[in-house]
């Protein structure tokens, strides 16, 4: 009996993907609409009608938002290893491009800062670094505004939130003690 109801069940819908249907775009976001699949037509916030059987859409929020940057180990310039991580205040200024150029721009995003994090500390000492960190907030800031740039996303702030001299160590996934092997492969 189950099975019958699934089956009336999407017959409804499907049958439902033939009239027009209402999206309401809040007024903290912003999305486009794939017409025909190719064709992109942004909505901006407000009412929107759009026909299932055709279209379909995403959304996606277009006001200040926060990305935190995972800390990584970088080089300095003196060659001292430091653990650097970072936030970057961003928000979204072209939504064609934020949602139908690129797959998953949270994670873009944190690809692409984490390379001007690394371009960025790389340039300078240790001790420049720490000598004037509203400075190289700025100039991080500037560095990940053009890596961002074509993303759809407008930077407003980056500041290191980690920041520390650390040692890094390696562990080889295949090693041998003595007559012994370690095997870390799960």
């Amino acid at each position: 009996m189950e099975h019958v109801f699934g089956w009336i069940g999407q017959i409804f819908q499907t049958l439902l993907r033939f009239f027009p249907w209402l999206v309401i775009v809040p007024a903290t976001s912003a999305g486009v609409a794939f017409v025909h699949g190719h064709r992109i037509k942004m909505w901006g916030p407000g009412l929107h009608w759009y026909w299932p059987l055709v279209t379909t859409y995403k959304t996606i929020m277009t006001v200040r938002q926060t990305q935190r940057i995972q800390s990584k180990v970088i080089m300095t310039k003196d060659l001292k290893t430091v653990t650097v991580g970072a936030l970057v205040t961003y928000y979204i200024d072209d939504v064609v491009s934020a949602l139908a150029k690129i797959a998953d721009l949270p994670s873009d995003i944190i690809e692409r800062s984490q390379g001007a994090i690394l371009a960025l500390v790389s340039e300078r000492t240790l001790e420049e670094i720490q000598r004037d960190r509203v400075a190289f907030n700025q100039a991080l800031t500037a560095r990940m505004g053009e890596a961002l740039n074509g993303y759809g996303v407008q930077v407003i702030q980056a500041q290191l939130s980690e920041f520390a001299p650390c040692r890094a160590i390696s562990i080889n996934g295949n090693a041998a003690i003595g007559s012994y092997s370690l095997w870390t492969g799960f």
